[in-house]
């Protein structure tokens, strides 16, 4: 028999309900870095309140709610419970990636929506995430999951909404991270992770980077790293919220000092299982302009703005009649070594909005970039 689940949209009022949750906490350091000093829980809290804070200072319309706000422990099923009885709108866990010290080193960004279908690649990702119930004592039974086949299907028709929602989520912030923190783009991924399955509304959980990388390390424990998080995290948030109510938000720019310089190096030292996302993570390589957010039109300087449709971006470039494409002929943009792809070209926001509007069931992703000339 199916039983009725705590839906986001049920919530009364305008309000858009956002749960900020981050990672660790207490007891439970998380990751440890090179020094006993700098630690993962340290880390997710220091960005999880300055989203908090960006959040508090440019959306009157969110109702902000925190699973924890100083160093104390939560436990994951009162993390989710935090989020389900406040029928939030959002969930978005924040936490620090790290390897074996005897690992090779990796360098960059990951999200995760809910998967029940482990896959291989993700395993060491959920052991390492859902470690903590082993802190839990008597607790830990509650988690106790090993469905049957036909559990696992009515499970995924009852959040089949939510699970999508989530995972566009999840690429609207792999791309922020991507252009505004300036990191290595690792893939928008899927996990079976306690946190995410005992929510129900959309949920991510995110991995800012690497604590076991001196790089990043050093990147995650300094305020101008934290801050260049934040600002995705934040950012995508108010594009997801427009999406969803059609108001809109201030963004937040990119910070150019803290662009992370991609190498060769880099890209043979990522760990198999966590390549790169190509086409199917959509990550702006211009100021985006989307259609949650006013443009500033280059009044001022005399030129023009034109506002085009981004709807995919990688690192491997595609033919022009690529399949990806969906029939769509699109435009190829490059920088940086990376290749973004855009349909159409519009002078007004609104046009732009109508074109996007009348591809979003091709590309559900895609969002409004601006261009000058």
């Amino acid at each position: 028999m199916l039983c009725a689940l705590p839906l986001s949209a049920m919530n009364d009022g305008n309000k858009f309900v956002v749960v900020l949750d981050a990672g660790h906490g207490g007891k439970d350091p998380g990751a440890i870095g090179s020094s006993p000093q700098n630690r993962e829980k340290d880390i997710n809290l220091g960005i999880t309140l300055e989203v908090g804070r960006l959040l508090k200072a440019n959306c009157p319309d969110v109702t902000l709610i925190y699973t924890r706000s100083t160093d104390v422990f939560v436990e994951l099923g009162r993390r989710a419970e935090i989020a389900n009885k406040a029928k939030a709108n959002l969930f978005v866990s924040i936490h620090t990636n790290a390897l074996p010290k005897n690992a090779r080193k990796a360098m960059g960004v990951q999200s995760y929506s809910l998967c029940l279908r482990t896959a291989a690649t993700n395993l060491a990702v959920e052991k390492r995430e859902n470690s903590v119930i082993a802190l839990e004592g008597e607790a830990a039974k509650k988690y106790d999951y090993n469905p049957s086949p036909e559990s696992n299907i009515m499970f995924e028709l009852m959040q089949d909404h939510d699970m999508k929602e989530s995972v566009n989520f999840a690429k609207l912030v792999q791309g922020e991270m991507v252009h505004t923190g300036g990191r290595n783009d690792m893939g928008v991924l899927q996990a079976n992770l306690a946190v995410l399955r005992l929510t129900y509304m959309p949920s991510v959980l995110l991995e800012v980077g690497y604590i076991s990388t001196p790089a990043e390390e050093q990147f995650l424990m300094s305020t101008s790293g934290r801050q260049a998080m934040a600002k995705s995290i934040y950012n995508a948030i108010v594009r997801y919220k427009a999406l969803q109510t059609g108001r809109e938000s201030k963004l937040e720019k990119p910070t150019p000092e803290t662009k992370e310089k991609k190498t060769d190096k880099q890209d043979k030292e990522t760990p198999a299982g966590t390549a790169p996302a190509e086409a199917e993570a959509p990550a702006a390589t211009h100021i985006p302009a989307t259609d949650n957010t006013k443009s500033s039109a280059s009044a001022n300087t005399g030129k023009q703005t034109v506002y085009k449709v981004q709807v995919l971006a990688g690192s491997t470039k595609l033919r022009p009649n690529d399949r990806q494409f969906k029939g769509l002929t699109c435009e190829m943009h490059q920088q940086n070594g990376r290749y973004t792809y855009t349909y159409g070209s519009a002078t007004t926001l609104e046009e732009a909005k109508r074109l996007r509007q009348s591809i979003i069931d091709k590309f559900p992703q895609a969002f409004i970039v601006t261009f000058e000339k």
